[in-house]
């Protein structure tokens, strides 16, 4: 008899426990066995998924079999489900998101087992199902992967951020510390939002029963024989203001009020 040296991969794993880990027990607090040669291989990639993946629990209805993975900090990180009468060969997981977690890969022959289990939820803790190490691909969350709309639903993809009602949005480098890096720090892109207010924040709310205001343009000044059109400074501004041109002391005066501007004259007036 010939003697195989280097078996393959599948058959090298078929008498282990293996993709779970060589501790897991695969017997549930209920006594219900999960049967060692159900899996072959599992390739596990949750997006911020902790160490220590296991299968948190098996959910089989009267048409669907479904699997929960689970880790040190979430018992639903990612599942994935098959038709319990039409096994596939391998279960696609997702997380509650919808993005790709990882496979586990079997026959249908072997995910027939769950046949013969009867409808319900079948719950398992981390030492009785814990997948080995070998299976997690480490997927730490960093950066921003997707948006959550209003809807609940994740927008990924190429995403344009635009700034509105007063905010103002640029991108800007900054500095952040590494304790991994050579040099302890990187230079890095940063999206800075600057909250400047909104100056027309009325005619956006009241809509069309906001009344714009007229501001003043110009001031046109009219005498006997010749018209003069007075515009603003490089600033924006009027400066009207007394004079002593026509005479030294003169009785004009020219005051703001809460109501605007008043031009009178000074002293009492004259009687008739």
């Amino acid at each position: 008899m010939p003697r195989i040296l280097h078996p393959q991969w599948r058959d090298y794993n078929e008498p282990t426990k293996y993709p779970f880990g060589d501790r897991a027990t695969l017997v549930n607090d209920d006594g219900v066995f999960l049967p060692e040669t159900v899996f072959l291989d599992a390739s596990l990639y949750p997006v911020g998924g902790d160490a220590g993946l296991y299968l948190a629990s098996v959910v089989v209805s009267n048409d669907t079999v479904t699997l929960v993975l689970g880790d040190a900090t979430s018992n639903d990180r990612c599942d994935g489900s098959f038709d319990l009468f039409d096994p596939p060969s391998a279960v696609r997981l997702t997380d509650a998101w919808g993005r790709t977690a990882g496979v586990l890969v079997s026959e249908p022959s072997r995910l027939a087992v769950f046949q013969t289990w009867t409808v319900g939820t079948y719950l398992f803790r981390q030492p009785q199902t814990e997948f080995a190490a070998t299976c997690h691909v480490p997927t730490p969350e960093v950066g921003v992967r997707g948006i959550v709309l209003e809807d609940g639903s994740l927008f990924t993809g190429g995403v344009w951020l635009v700034g509105e009602g007063g905010v103002v949005l640029s991108v800007h480098e900054a500095t952040a510390s590494r304790e991994c890096a050579l040099g302890g720090a990187e230079t890095v892109q940063v999206i800075r939002v600057d909250v400047v207010g909104d100056p027309l924040f009325r005619r956006e709310l009241c809509g069309e029963v906001f009344e714009a205001p007229v501001f003043l343009r110009t001031i046109t000044v009219k005498t006997a024989d010749q018209e003069v059109v007075c515009g603003p400074d490089i600033h924006g501004d009027f400066k009207i203001s007394t004079g002593s041109l026509a005479a030294a002391d003169t009785l004009l005066r020219i005051r703001t009020t809460p109501n605007g501007l008043l031009v009178e004259a000074a002293g009492r007036p004259l009687g008739s």
